[in-house]
């Protein structure tokens, strides 16, 4: 009953990390994959990504390994 209890707690953690928003971006035109706000979208960051992970929202992106945060200027659902 325990080891139960413990993978229902500890569970949702790693099922959060497997679908976590990535980012592909060139020049301020990004493609994103898992992301609920948006697939693609258009930034004033310049910054070159390679599936990159992000958090999204619905006016900005941050990208998890720097911490900048990009105001998305224009996207699409």
């Amino acid at each position: 009953m325990k080891k139960l209890l413990y993978i229902l707690i500890i569970y949702p953690f790693f099922f959060t990390n497997v679908i976590g928003a990535n980012a592909s971006c060139d020049r301020g035109k990004c493609e994103f994959n898992n992301s609920i706000h948006y697939k693609t979208a258009t930034t004033y960051c310049m910054q070159t990504l390679s599936f990159e992970e992000v958090e999204t929202d619905y006016t900005s992106f941050t990208i998890i390994k720097t911490g900048e945060l990009c105001q998305i200027i224009d996207s699409e659902t």
